[in-house]
């Protein structure tokens, strides 16, 4: 083959990674905030968090008891769950899936409805599907506004730290519960080297307020 044959081909391989690129859709739960000239990405995740613990198909199952019995908050102590929840992209459960918060979550205070959680967030959609993030730390539930911090992560969030602010946004008497988290991460650039990331019109410009939805 001619060199000037090989460099066409090249050309035409190069334009199609181009437009496989430019084609890709913006993502509406993640963008990064960072003009990416740094040696660190801050990037923010919101999303929805499903935990349904009634019904025929629950994502979290209890696999410890509490040890006294009762209605009193007393009794939740010591109760802990294991959990495999939705990440959704609105609060409508049947939202796009975004990924899946396993792990466990136990009840830790004799005097209030407090978790202490020990959770993977593992994305799924668009660049980030198959990155993580670690969050672990005391959740009061009862409050309006919450903070976790982001322990570490994988992928384009190896070396991650942040903090998670949530917010109830639907509680039933079965403990269903839905969770609205605006997520800021801090994590090394090197990581996105090698991924796409194309964020939402007017992406940038610092982290929205927790009640931004």
């Amino acid at each position: 083959m001619s060199r000037r044959a090989m460099l066409i081909i090249l050309i035409f391989i190069s334009m199609a990674v181009l437009s496989s690129s430019a084609q890709q859709p913006p993502l509406n739960w993640a963008r990064r905030l960072d003009s990416g000239d740094g040696p660190e990405s801050v990037t923010n995740l919101q999303f929805y968090f499903h935990d349904l613990p009634g019904g025929k198909n629950p994502t979290a199952v209890q696999v410890v008891k509490p040890a006294s019995s009762g209605t009193s908050i007393n009794s939740f102590f010591g109760s802990v769950a294991m959990a495999d929840d939705a990440l959704t992209e609105s609060a409508d459960a049947g939202s796009k899936v975004v990924g899946r918060a396993q792990g466990l979550y136990g009840f830790d205070s004799q005097s209030d409805l407090t978790l202490m959680m020990s959770m993977s967030y593992v994305f799924t959609d668009g660049p980030y599907s198959g990155s993580s993030l670690s969050v672990v730390g005391r959740n009061p539930t009862m409050d309006t506004n919450r903070e976790l911090p982001v322990m570490g992560g994988t992928g384009l969030f190896r070396m991650a730290r942040g903090y998670a602010l949530l917010r109830t946004v639907s509680l039933d008497a079965s403990g269903d519960a839905v969770v609205y988290y605006n997520v800021t991460v801090h994590a090394p650039a090197s990581n996105y080297a090698n991924a796409q990331i194309i964020s939402p019109a007017g992406g940038g410009g610092g982290a929205p307020a927790l009640l931004r939805r």
